[in-house]
């Protein structure tokens, strides 16, 4: 049976491909999305459906053009390494022109890129210019070996743009900068539940380095799916880059949130940092904010819904119910799976794990489960009650095809589980 960490690993990866997969594209006769202003040329790369990112990571383009001639890319070509991934240099004003000489020959007409026989599980590729007018195509399983050697000319050609534009960073002759690493002056932190991978304890969360605690910040959601976030920028976007590089990245940073234990807020959570390019908006920035709604989301429990009062059952009368907060459903997530993995522990323990019997879904894959969500209040205690239905097939027969779980979130436990 699988590890509950591992299933949640899987499942923030899959929320992580789902939300990462909208790229810009358009119809034969459709013109291309807007972009600001001050953007010459912006060529992204979309992940294909292997490809795994950390939840809450927005991608680098691979090459963005400015018009007084500042590239950024996610290509390093042996620069020295950027702890966001993130590379700029400056063209001359000869070097602009010569992007535009490159773009004046490639076709932005989507009917020209069509192959009758497309690599499957491949990235799309998505080119805007605006040098003239804004133009954009999209093209799918450009970079790749089919494309390379694809019979169709325009193909060819715009791959051979893209390869030129890959090393015009370091052209002697073509630059003012030469390509390095961007350290930004604006980062989006963007966070969620803190719950361990791979059968690991979390480390010590390094304690919240503001003043104001993320827990009482601006939030927002972004370009980062369904994942919280807030931006910082000036002081703060320096502190961060002094404690990332006194820190492991290849997993997300575990912080303190600056919140009180028992006080319905998560009191730590793990962190994803993103760099934001000149100009960019924030997360946190009033046009990016959820908007209200009887919908809430969290991961990595996806899809949250109002539930209906009228179940509350318990042995006390519910005060006054409300929407979870998505701070509160954040502090759940991580009490919640500490009760099923002690649950787990003990049916290990017991050589239960492999019955027929119904027991806590720990070794499922929780995405098959439809969650609903209600927020109750007993004598000034807050509640967070769960119900979880199993959609689609039926599950396996250790699984129940319903259960439901009330979790307290002063004094953080798991007040109730009910298997059906």
């Amino acid at each position: 049976m699988a590890r509950r960490s591992d299933v949640l690993g899987a499942m923030l990866i899959a929320v992580s491909l789902l939300s990462a997969c909208t790229v810009f594209g358009r119809g034969e006769n459709d013109p291309p999305a807007a972009r600001d202003a001050d953007v010459l040329v912006s060529i992204a790369e979309s992940p294909g459906f292997l490809h795994t990112e950390r939840v809450g990571s927005r991608r680098v383009p691979f090459f963005e053009l400015r018009r007084d001639g500042t590239v950024f890319t996610n290509v390093d070509d042996g620069a020295e390494q950027s702890a966001f991934g993130v590379y700029w240099a400056r063209l001359t004003e000869e070097g602009i022109e010569q992007v535009r000489a490159w773009f004046d020959e490639l076709s932005f007409n989507d009917a020209h890129y069509r192959e009758l026989s497309p690599s499957t599980d491949q990235p799309t590729t998505s080119v805007y210019a605006n040098f003239d007018g804004p133009v954009g195509v999209s093209v799918y399983g450009l970079d790749t070996e089919p494309g390379a050697r694809s019979g169709n000319g325009e193909v060819r050609r715009l791959g051979g743009v893209i390869d030129r534009l890959r090393a015009l960073p370091d052209d002697e002759q073509l630059t003012v900068q030469r390509r390095a690493p961007y350290t930004p002056t604006a980062l989006d932190v963007a966070f969620q539940p803190a719950v361990p991978e791979d059968d690991e304890q979390l480390p010590a969360p390094i304690s919240w380095p503001f003043a104001i605690p993320l827990t009482q910040r601006p939030l927002g959601v972004g370009g980062y799916g369904t994942v919280l976030c807030a931006t910082i920028d000036g002081d703060e976007a320096a502190t961060v880059i002094e404690l990332m590089a006194d820190n492991d990245q290849d997993s997300p940073p575990h912080w303190s949130t600056g919140a009180a234990p028992g006080s319905g807020q998560p009191t730590s959570v793990l962190v994803t940092l993103n760099a934001l390019l000149r100009g960019q908006s924030g997360c946190s920035a009033a046009k990016s904010a959820p908007t209200a709604s009887n919908r809430v989301v969290v991961e990595p429990l996806q899809d949250v819904v109002l539930a209906d009062p009228a179940a509350w059952n318990g042995p006390y009368p519910a005060d006054r119910f409300t929407t979870a907060a998505s701070l509160e459903l954040y502090a759940a997530v991580p009490i919640l799976v500490r009760e099923l993995e002690t649950r787990e522990a003990i049916e290990d323990a017991n050589g239960t794990s492999d019955s027929t019997e119904l027991h806590v879904p720990t070794g499922s894959d929780l995405t098959w489960y439809d969650y609903r969500f209600v927020a109750a209040e007993v004598d000034g205690a807050r509640y967070i009650d769960l119900e979880a239905r199993y959609q689609g097939m039926a599950p396996d027969p250790w699984e129940p095809p319903t259960w439901h779980a009330r979790i307290a979130l002063d004094p953080e436990a798991v007040t109730d589980l009910d298997l059906r």
